[in-house]
């Protein structure tokens, strides 16, 4: 268990995120924004070689590049110097069993999502971790650690739009890149996406639509009860889900209407919710996140700005000035701060950044999605 030093670094180690991966750079940048973290180890490709290259191109030591998470893991448990926390950012399916390795040498986690690859994983992952007292998990659901996201969140819990009635949220890419997938550029195009062994339960729901739920069950402060899913496959020759439209209820009695694909013909990252209550609404879009629309059952709509004016709270989340852009590196740094800092300090302070009991209840709707699209029926989460 990592003692606690508020003024010393602590050390991280990486799994995953090697040469040409684009979120292994994001987090990397991420971890040093607020000089909270140092990296000094990390496993980047299966082939020790690369793993050397690539570490000591980073500014890592050649002894603590690896070539598999397990050397990894039981070298810097015995040394003294070794890692306090790892961040894992490998394909789906792999993220529960590194977890636990790290998690029964008693390493704090620091997650891509999504939480696991399919349910039975995230019930497994999410034992362990509460089995260990001496350990932390965050995942990186980042989306949530945007100023405005936790301003939106904050008004709700302040009753600003009364109780909350309907949930409207979409994310919606194209990774085929305008073109037709088929049978002879599935592969090329999509890679390991279309590996049900590698992606988990289903590609669009943990690569995207994860991201979607969680920012709807986060902002809202709703857990889904039922769902009524329709998922559809790019092919029947090529079986990778590419898109799902969900209709939720939630414990409240409020409604949820869900879409997320990933073959959206000029879809651009279109990430966006819209909160509608008793006394009126709110409607966040992340590519244009510095701003969040309130609008009130009667008068003239309000648009609040990060950090300016009525948003005090979001000014805990920004690290520069009201009117200069803030965005997605510094979402994914947020949850880096806020997890150093709940390792630092053993306070009851409350902290934003997502857990362990949120990746399980992303599992469960992803879960409740498949069984509900394959059965035609409402299915309980």
């Amino acid at each position: 268990m990592f003692k606690s030093n508020k003024t010393k670094k602590l050390s991280l180690g990486i799994v995953g995120g090697g040469p040409g991966s684009w979120i292994g750079h994001v987090h990397r940048i991420s971890s040093r924004f607020d000089d909270q973290y140092e990296i000094v180890a990390g496993v980047f490709s299966r082939n020790v070689k690369i793993s050397t290259k690539f570490g000591k191109s980073i500014g890592i030591s050649s002894d603590r590049c690896y070539s598999n998470y397990k050397d990894m893991a039981e070298k810097e448990t015995k040394r003294k110097d070794g890692i306090n926390v790892v961040a894992i950012m490998t394909p789906p399916s792999s993220h529960q069993i590194i977890a636990e390795k790290f998690i029964s040498k008693n390493i704090n986690i620091i997650s891509d999502k999504p939480f696991a690859g399919n349910l039975d994983q995230a019930k497994k992952l999410f034992k362990s971790i509460k089995k260990n007292k001496k350990i932390k998990y965050a995942l990186t659901h980042n989306y949530s650690a945007y100023p405005m996201v936790r301003e939106a969140k904050k008004l709700i819990e302040k009753g600003k739009i009364g109780k909350v009635e309907y949930i409207n949220v979409e994310y919606i890419q194209d990774w085929s890149g305008g073109t037709k997938i088929n049978s002879k550029n599935a592969k090329r195009k999509l890679k390991w996406k279309i590996d049900n062994k590698i992606v988990g339960a289903s590609a669009v729901l943990n690569e995207i639509g994860t991201h979607a739920y969680h920012l709807a069950s986060y902002i809202s402060g709703l857990k889904g009860q039922t769902v009524f899913a329709d998922i559809k496959q790019i092919s029947k020759k090529i079986k990778m889900d590419d898109n799902a439209q969900v209709m939720i209820n939630f414990n409240n009695g409020a409604k949820g209407m869900f879409w997320t694909s990933v073959m959206a013909k000029g879809g651009v990252y279109g990430l966006r919710i819209r909160v509608f209550g008793s006394k009126g609404s709110l409607e966040w879009v992340q590519n244009d996140p510095n701003y969040l629309k309130l609008n009130p059952e009667k008068g003239a709509v309000k648009l609040l700005e990060r950090g300016f004016h009525n948003s005090e709270f979001s000014k805990q989340f920004s690290r520069i000035k009201f009117g200069h852009p803030e965005g997605y590196l510094d979402a994914f740094a947020n949850i880096y701060k806020e997890f150093a800092d709940s390792l630092k300090n053993k306070t009851k302070k409350r902290y934003f950044y997502p857990n362990e009991d949120e990746g399980l209840e992303t599992a469960k709707f992803i879960s409740a999605c498949k069984i509900s699209s394959r059965k035609k029926r409402w299915v309980k989460i």
